[in-house]
């Protein structure tokens, strides 16, 4: 099952993949980036950092799209991480049952404007979490399960 859809461009960040797996009971993290996908370094380096005992697969959006009747078989509690709004929409498009997403990490850039301590969007990311949302999915911020979740669609 499905427990967490999270953008968060540092994809296996330490403290705050170990309090989602923990707090949400996690056994599968799903990486969907396609740069991350095709990195041979990148994804030992994440292998490396996942909690242990949670499995780890990092797919390009393609792949994952393609994988989801077998991922929805599974008797697992899963996140999913993506590294950006761009790789979430596409997927989004592809496989509609997606209710809600986790803004988690968007890092500043020229021409972003911030919406909460770690969510910067430019005018592209902006474009996406619009099309998001009129999808009919709720876009919500929060860093860590402890934290306070805070709305996105009413700032976008």
């Amino acid at each position: 099952m499905i427990k967490l859809v999270r953008i968060d461009h540092r994809l296996l960040h330490g403290q705050v993949v170990f309090a989602w797996t923990k707090s949400l009971n996690i056994s599968r993290i799903i990486i969907v980036d396609n740069n991350a996908a095709k990195d041979e370094l990148k994804k030992m380096s994440l292998n490396l950092t996942k909690p242990s005992g949670v499995k780890l697969n990092i797919f390009s959006v393609e792949e994952a799209l393609s994988k989801m009747p077998k991922v929805e078989k599974l008797n697992e509690n899963i996140m999913f991480i993506f590294g950006g709004t761009n790789s979430v929409l596409k997927f989004c498009e592809g496989y509609n049952k997606i209710k809600e997403i986790n803004y988690g990490g968007i890092a500043k850039k020229d021409n972003s404007k911030q919406y909460s301590n770690a969510i910067f969007l430019n005018e592209d990311e902006l474009n996406d979490s619009v099309k998001l949302k009129n999808m009919g999915i709720n876009l919500y911020m929060q860093q860590v399960p402890t934290s306070r979740k805070e709305d996105l669609l009413s700032k976008i």
